[in-house]
């Protein structure tokens, strides 16, 4: 069955179509084509329209549409071959933005949660070079965002990313994720690409909030 690769507007990618199913990279069911170009969640929420250049886009402002009937869940595919990594794309002209740039509850793929599956494996790296935690779901991985006893999973952490204290986790930190104003936020680095830069800066493209990050790991009620 052939399948169609989605990326992002950095060229990363970040989901595929197979069948007439939405799948994240992992093989995980995450939506459905209606219409040729319209894309639904699971859940049957209206995602955005599936571009030519192989982005999904959403429309500001557009009115929210009721729910479909959602489709018998379909077999599990084999995981296809990662494809190479784009060129970054021009940005959308507005009203439009990336289904997986967007920010707010309704980005991503599930209700009030992205489809952050493409970043597991990738390397935390801040601007001036230090590393700051693996992007993974394991909690007892020493290295794991997820490890909130470890180096970079901690509150506590010098060299943690959630300690609002720290260099890289305080909001006024340069390095940090949760300075609103900072131009060198950390980003998310596999096989040497950039995937998204961590922060709450929306000036900044292609992005990953922290609560998002938080949420995806599992961590987000204990992250206060």
């Amino acid at each position: 069955m052939a399948v169609r690769y989605i990326f992002n507007s950095a060229g990363a990618y970040v989901a595929f179509i197979s069948g007439g199913h939405l799948f994240s990279p992992s093989g995980e069911w995450r939506g459905f084509i209606q219409k040729g170009n319209e894309v639904y969640r699971s859940d049957g929420n209206f995602l955005g329209y599936l571009l030519d250049d192989d982005r999904i886009a959403r429309r500001r402002g557009e009115p929210r549409r009721p729910p479909l009937m959602s489709p018998l869940r379909p077999l599990r595919p084999l995981t296809p071959l990662r494809p190479l990594r784009r060129l970054r794309m021009p940005r959308l002209q507005y009203p439009y933005e990336d289904g997986f740039e967007a920010s707010g509850p309704e980005a991503g793929l599930t209700v009030g949660l992205s489809d952050l599956d493409y970043l597991e494996g990738a390397l935390l790296m801040a601007d001036d070079g230090t590393f700051l935690g693996l992007v993974t779901r394991n909690p007892f991985d020493e290295n794991s965002l997820s490890n909130q006893f470890g180096s970079y999973g901690s509150r506590y952490s010098s060299t943690s990313s959630f300690n609002p204290y720290g260099q890289y986790g305080s909001p006024y930190g340069s390095h940090s994720p949760f300075n609103e104003n900072t131009s060198t936020p950390p980003r998310f680095m596999k096989d040497g690409n950039i995937l998204a830069y961590f922060t709450v800066n929306h000036n900044i493209s292609p992005r990953v909030e922290p609560h998002r990050l938080l949420a995806w790991l599992g961590q987000e009620a204990s992250a206060g």
